[in-house]
């Protein structure tokens, strides 16, 4: 017999969800706001464990090409999170997480710094959270 579940259920279920996710999201938008040619490669192997599907394979096909160009120009980019990343659900493995984000990117010596908000894309992957998706939504 199939047992009815109240909408108390599902907000437990999310409740202990969303600190899984929102862990996942703060992790995968750190790493991709700070990078530099010496870290690219351990924090893009981190992004990989932690993504899939599109997301994943974009990201796995750029990730050879990223070291290489940070230690050409001489770039770095340092961010961190300042507000977020809010999480919200739209399915018990589907969420989106909503950041605000500040970075100071230096190439060639010159600095600029810039505040933007990005999305990311969650999905539920056996017991953990992975992006699946990821989009900046614009300057602040």
């Amino acid at each position: 017999m199939s047992r009815s579940t109240s909408p108390d259920d599902i907000d437990r279920a999310l409740a202990q969800e969303a600190p899984k996710a929102h862990d996942t999201a703060e992790e995968v938008i750190e790493l991709l706001v700070n990078l530099d040619a010496e870290s690219v490669d351990v924090g893009g192997e981190r992004i990989l464990e932690l993504s899939t599907g599109d997301f994943r394979d974009d990201y796995e096909e750029l990730l050879p090409g990223l070291g290489p160009a940070f230690e050409e120009t001489g770039a770095t980019a340092t961010g961190e999170i300042v507000d977020g990343p809010d999480i919200t659900f739209s399915a018990s493995d589907a969420a989106k997480a909503v950041a605000k984000v500040a970075q100071t990117t230096t190439v060639d010596g010159a600095e600029r710094t810039v505040g933007f908000t990005v999305r990311l894309a969650l999905v539920g992957h056996d017991d953990t959270w992975k992006a699946d998706g990821f989009e900046p939504l614009g300057e602040l």
